[in-house]
């Protein structure tokens, strides 16, 4: 398989790498700046492919970005929301995946079956809104992974992995304890993931 990779998210690659650096500088501003600015350019060339569902998931994304950049805990909630959305359009726009339920369902249910009892001891001393929250999203974002693994696309396979991966990493930082490293790790795995399922529809 030959990735082609967009002037576009040539410039977002080069824009995480900042991001990154940002990170471990604390440079907040700068964060700030780039955060949405680096998913909008993973975003913009998917908008000439024929699948908008993509496009219109990472355009959710952003959403969910600048609302979990807010430092208010009630932007919490409209950001899972967003990224909610995200994937529900990333799911239904994985074309090649068939409609089928198969054993590979069994690894994502047993992913959320997990998650949910670690987080359990932090999730309930949340609010009945977030609670809920996290168990539909949850469930939302296994379908999504599974529904990609059906596709035969390893970049889109990777993708929904890493977002798996990023959103578990968030989790902990919120619910249970927070690293130094966890915004790094979210981060980078987080933009890893949009810009495998962004390329693959390009």
């Amino acid at each position: 398989m030959t990735l082609k990779i967009s002037p576009v998210h040539s410039a977002a690659i080069l824009g995480i790498a900042v991001y990154l650096l940002a990170i471990v500088q604390q440079w907040t501003t700068l964060k700030y700046l780039l955060k949405p600015t680096v998913t909008l350019l993973i975003a913009y060339p998917t908008k000439s492919g024929s699948n908008s569902g993509i496009f219109w998931g990472l355009l959710f994304s952003t959403l969910g970005d600048i609302c979990l950049m807010i430092p208010h805990e009630d932007m919490f909630v409209p950001g899972l929301l967003s990224f909610l959305v995200a994937h529900i359009l990333y799911t239904v726009s994985f074309r090649d995946a068939p409609p089928s339920l198969s054993w590979t369902a069994i690894p994502f249910g047993a992913y959320v079956a997990v998650m949910m009892a670690a987080l359990y001891p932090g999730i309930v001393k949340e609010e009945a809104v977030v609670q809920a929250g996290v168990v539909v999203y949850m469930l939302v974002i296994s379908v999504m992974a599974y529904r990609a693994s059906l596709s035969g696309n390893v970049l889109l396979i990777i993708g929904t992995l890493l977002f798996c991966l990023s959103d578990s990493i968030l989790a902990w930082d919120k619910f249970l304890h927070s690293y130094a490293w966890c915004e790094f790790g979210i981060m980078i795995t987080y933009y890893a993931a949009q810009l495998c399922i962004a390329i693959v529809h390009t």
